[in-house]
């Protein structure tokens, strides 16, 4: 579709990338709006797993341009090509950060639609030379449904995408591609990272196309045997021929990659829900720190019920110090007072100075704590393969079934679960109820019990016929 030139700002000497639409393509309303997409869509998702896009415009000869931050690295294709095949815990970093930035996208709306290796770019991370950082490029055809106007328009049978990593709803033309087709993408090129190749392979496109909608993957563990079960579960799933049977969000991905790798995952929400979190515990914790803070006595209170009106009339009392031996004194003062009223005579006699004045307590409806504000946890389960009950070891009660998210109270200790399906072994696992977390288990096939193998048995020979050389058996 263009062309990338090395650039430099001349005032600031930041050094970018700047691309540039093919002039014969400038002039196809279908590919500009696919091209400036791009730079929407970069713009809209703002995740540190996507390319920064600075600018767009369009030169003095009418080409359209993108300036976008400079990469210094190597694509996921050169790299798979210098190496052949990745290490497994490499591959699956780079995917769980795939999957972060794919997951971003997601939320605002926009489904990439031609991930391969190519779209996405290895660089040093800046803080830690030690580390990298993947960076997904080319959102040229996303399609943004959140974006009003912005709706990519094909034509009828036009294929988008790179045939290799293309998803069967994107072969079979589907009308409407969600985000669960980056998910499909996204496990050909782990399965491509870990065996040195695709899945599927064909010089013909039409055999390619029929071999994502009716063809089962080879098994990834006979390309690459140093590959655990677990991970190869874990990406037959995001291979399965219907979205339903695949993980359902970006999130559920880097979660299944982590437990099967044995790499420590701490669950991001993916989007904000208003000024809360994901799961709205930060709204809670803040309702409850609020809750807390000294407040003015009025004469409402709040009880279980809601806000009611008590009979406390409205006197105004600035406490200092020793609030008990204030009310003391004013509840003397207002008893000398009401007896001098009430007694037209003689003042009473003085109290002696041993009798010792003990504080009014104040009604009870003042002393009422509010009720304190829920806080709970949130647990993602899941396993591969789904629908195994999950059931709690320490009474056998069962939480619900994979995939399920439950909630729990915070604790410091952590929580057994049982993972049980037929034909599967039964996992136990330790959960932690700290905060919001994802727990993934694989279940792995019951073995087959094979029947033991009977004993030869020699007959003996018939009686009388013994040989005479050897003992008498009886």
């Amino acid at each position: 579709m263009g062309a990338v030139y090395l650039a430099e700002h001349p005032g600031i000497g930041r050094r970018v990338a700047i691309k540039v639409l093919k002039s014969e393509l400038d002039h196809d309303p279908q590919l500009l709006t696919r091209f400036l997409n791009e730079a929407r869509a970069a713009n809209a998702i703002r995740h540190p797993n996507i390319i920064e896009v600075l600018d767009s415009g369009t030169t003095e000869r009418g080409a359209s341009y993108l300036v976008m931050e400079l990469l210094e690295g190597e694509s996921l294709s050169g790299r798979i090509k210098r190496l052949s095949r990745l290490d497994e815990r490499s591959a699956i970093e780079i995917a769980m950060q795939t999957a972060s930035g794919l997951g971003a996208a997601h939320a605002k709306g926009i489904i990439h639609r031609d991930l391969k290796p190519d779209n996405l770019f290895v660089i040093p991370e800046e803080s830690d030379a030690a580390r990298e950082r993947v960076k997904i490029l080319d959102f040229g055809i996303a399609k943004l449904h959140l974006m009003a106007g912005d709706s990519l328009k094909t034509r009828t049978g036009t294929l988008m995408g790179t045939p290799v990593y293309m998803s069967p709803e994107q072969c079979l033309g589907t009308k409407e591609v969600d985000h669960r087709s980056d998910i499909y993408s996204l496990g050909i090129i782990i399965y491509e990272m870990l065996a040195g190749q695709p899945p599927f392979v064909s010089e013909g496109f039409g055999e390619l196309l029929s071999m994502h909608l009716h063809e089962k993957p080879g098994s990834l563990r006979a390309f690459a045997p140093q590959v655990t079960a677990e991970v190869e579960f874990a990406v037959m799933r995001m291979l399965a021929k219907k979205p339903d049977e695949r993980y359902q969000s970006m999130a559920d991905v880097r979660a299944a990659l982590a437990a099967a790798a044995g790499l420590p995952h701490t669950l991001v929400p993916e989007h904000k829900l208003g000024s809360t979190d994901q799961f709205g515990v930060r709204a809670t914790l803040a309702a409850h720190a609020t809750e807390s803070k000294p407040r003015t006595l009025s004469p409402t209170t709040l009880t279980p019920g809601g806000l009611t009106t008590s009979a406390i009339p409205e006197v105004t009392v600035k406490v200092r110090k020793k609030p008990w031996a204030a009310v003391g004194i004013a509840s003397g003062l207002i008893a000398v007072l009401a007896a001098i009223l009430l007694h037209k005579g003689p003042p009473p006699a003085p109290v002696p100075s041993t009798t010792t004045t003990r504080p009014v307590p104040p009604p009870e409806s003042q002393t009422v704590a509010p009720p304190k504000a829920p806080v709970v946890v949130r647990m993602r389960l899941d396993s591969t393969p789904p629908g195994a009950r999950v059931v709690r070891v320490s009474d056998d009660v069962v939480l619900g079934t994979t995939p399920e998210t439950i909630e729990l109270v915070p604790s410091n200790e952590p929580l057994a679960l049982r993972f049980e399906k037929e034909g599967f072994v039964a996992a136990v696992r330790a959960a932690s109820l700290a905060e919001n977390s994802t727990l993934f288990v694989v279940l792995q096939p019951t073995p087959e019990k094979t029947a033991p193998t009977p004993k030869k048995h020699t007959p003996g020979k018939a009686h009388g016929s013994a040989d005479p050389s050897e003992p008498a058996k009886l």
